[in-house]
């Protein structure tokens, strides 16, 4: 029994930290794709590899799942690209680079939704808990580089980068993810011994509200709380600023997610319309308001982001996979190019629709 719990601890560990992975190569997209158009001055066509995180829809094809499924370190190991990022000295083949590992980390992530959705197993609770769990890690370990992420490509030893660590712990990780492969295999044969059905329940989730659902959950906690810092700077007016400073109101932030999360398995409380209305509240507080008021919106709807997050990914996992996280991920795009829309120059394309709009997109 003692083993047993060692190996679960060991696996969750190691899912934690390629969740690490998984939103540090998510957060550096961004970073990386930026450099063109501010260095071209104008739409440069380096944009499309956003559209890398797409790539789950090849689980839309059966035996692509099949293959996916049987080696589940693929997406880790292409995910790990985006980590290696860092030695590459051209801005362009980084950008592949990163954009490599994009596509690996989508694609991991959509294969583990799929694959761990066998009941009686608590696998599928499990990855959810790493997921949020590497989030809040991410965002921890940015607060402790003062706003910087060390395993990001932009990242190196003369700057303050952890890069070769950072590789190194994921090597690891992945070679635990390889060596699992029967472990999962016992418990689904574990669950038939008992009588648990292992495929899904009968009742099927609505694929696009799903889909809708996880594009925005990701935005919103990718634009809003991937940085414990945002939710302060974004509250206040001004200069100098003298509301919540990154350190210490930082940690209430983490806390606020972390809390959210801890209830999470409450999906009456989660999905009723009450509650969202508490959520949308925060939002408009955060988005409309200055000052105290405002950072405490924001609270609040990280706190109710943490709160839907399990009940989101439970309803994405039920759905058909490809086009489930194709079409969420897209809708992820389309908000995080609105989102830089907002601060868009005259010669952009579509500038001034957006511009001064944050209110639109949130």
């Amino acid at each position: 029994m003692a083993g047993a719990n060692a190996a679960q601890m060991r696996h969750f560990l190691a899912d934690t930290y390629l969740s690490f992975v998984y939103w540090t190569v998510l957060t550096s997209l961004g970073l990386c794709i930026w450099y063109f158009p501010l260095w071209h001055m104008g739409i440069s066509g380096y944009e499309v590899a956003l559209l890398s995180n797409i790539s789950p829809v090849v689980l839309g094809v059966p035996c692509v799942r099949r293959v996916i499924r049987r080696h589940r370190a693929v997406g880790a190991i292409l995910g790990l690209a985006g980590v290696a990022a860092y030695a590459i000295a051209s801005p362009t083949q980084r950008l592949l680079a990163v954009a490599l590992g994009s596509a690996g980390v989508s694609l991991s992530f959509g294969a583990t939704l799929y694959t761990d959705k066998v009941q009686g197993t608590g696998r599928l609770e499990r990855d959810i808990q790493a997921w949020e769990a590497g989030l809040l890690v991410s965002i921890a370990v940015r607060m402790l580089f003062q706003t910087n992420n060390p395993v990001w490509p932009a990242m190196n030893e003369a700057n303050g980068g952890w890069n070769k660590t950072g590789l190194a712990l994921g090597v690891l990780a992945v070679l635990d993810v390889v060596t699992r492969r029967s472990d999962a295999v016992a418990e689904v044969h574990e669950a038939k011994k008992h009588d648990l059905s292992p495929g899904t329940t009968k009742r099927q989730a609505a694929w696009v509200p799903a889909a809708l659902g996880f594009g925005g959950l990701l935005f919103a906690l990718h634009s809003m709380f991937s940085d414990s810092a945002i939710i302060g700077r974004w509250s206040w007016d001004g200069y100098p600023a003298t509301g919540p400073q990154p350190v210490p109101w930082g940690g209430l932030v983490i806390t606020a997610l972390a809390a959210g999360f801890s209830v999470g398995h409450r999906a009456d409380l989660a999905t009723g319309m009450l509650w969202w209305g508490v959520g949308s509240a925060g939002a408009a507080l955060i988005t409309l308001v200055s000052g105290w008021p405002g950072f405490a919106g924001g609270l609040a709807l990280g706190f109710y982001l943490g709160t839907v997050t399990r009940s989101i990914l439970r309803a994405v996992a039920l759905c058909p996979p490809g086009r489930t996280l194709f079409a969420g991920m897209l809708w992820y795009n389309i908000l995080v190019l609105g989102h830089v829309w907002v601060v868009a120059y005259e010669f952009v394309p579509g500038g001034p629709l957006l511009r001064e709009r944050t209110w639109l997109i949130v």
